[in-house]
């Protein structure tokens, strides 16, 4: 099986002009802890996390756009990689989550929620046709 059969693709992210409350706000209606930072080609250019928010909770101003707290040394899979590679990426990095990226642009995202998802509702793999 590979990333690309359990990413999530259907993405909302954020621009580096929005606001810490912007991302929060953003995590609590989509019940989501992690959220990609775009350019407007659609680029990666960060990554905020629900960890990121709590430990700047008391010590940044809500309206601190994301350029200023975002990660921007992301670690990245493509649609094609293994999901054991990618498992043991994020296991071995500690991360909970991956961006997935093709062709420079961000086109999913996959997280430890995923994975815990596959082993409760195991799917099928992809079959191309040949």
């Amino acid at each position: 099986m590979l990333v690309a059969d359990l990413m999530t693709s259907q993405l909302r992210c954020l621009r580096e002009s929005d606001s810490l409350a912007d991302a929060m706000s953003l995590m609590q209606e989509l019940f989501v802890r992690h959220i990609p930072v775009t350019d407007e080609d659609g680029q990666l250019v960060g990554l905020v996390t629900q960890r990121d928010m709590l430990s700047l909770e008391n010590r940044k101003d809500p309206v601190t756009a994301l350029r200023d707290v975002m990660h921007t040394d992301l670690v990245t899979v493509s649609p094609d990689t293994a999901l054991r590679a990618a498992a043991e990426t994020m296991i071995y990095n500690k991360f909970g989550c991956l961006p997935v990226v093709e062709n420079d642009r961000l086109v999913g995202i996959i997280t430890e929620t995923d994975f815990l998802k596959l082993a409760i509702f195991p799917i099928a793999p992809r079959r191309d046709a040949s």
